[in-house]
């Protein structure tokens, strides 16, 4: 099978694939756009919140104790400080999708 071939094959898949997705949910409906919001990255965003904090505190604090060479005081500070900025960070985001759903859903 050559190369053109298997293009034309992929496109008319594609195609197929189109009408069949604007047959079930029309353009225009939200529901794909709500879809994506609560489920296409809101949990994959939030982990990353999560670890961003913790991280990004974790290295701030150890940055400071080998700076000023108080260990471990300010290690552990940042780290719980970090951790409650992303655990912060990851609410704000939940609440937003969560928002941005209803106020989708009372739009239609």
């Amino acid at each position: 099978m050559s190369r053109e071939e298997r293009s034309s094959k992929f496109k008319d898949f594609d195609e197929r694939m189109r009408r069949l997705r604007d047959e079930v949910d029309p353009p225009g409906s939200g529901s794909e756009r709500r879809q994506r919001a609560m489920f296409g990255g809101t949990g994959l965003q939030v982990g990353i919140e999560l670890v961003a904090g913790v991280i990004g505190g974790a290295l701030i604090g150890y940055g400071l104790d080998r700076w000023l060479e108080t260990w471990p005081f300010l290690f552990v500070l940042f780290f719980f400080l970090g951790a409650a900025a992303g655990t912060l960070n990851a609410y704000r985001h939940i609440r937003r999708a969560g928002l941005d759903a209803e106020r989708d859903a009372r739009s239609r």
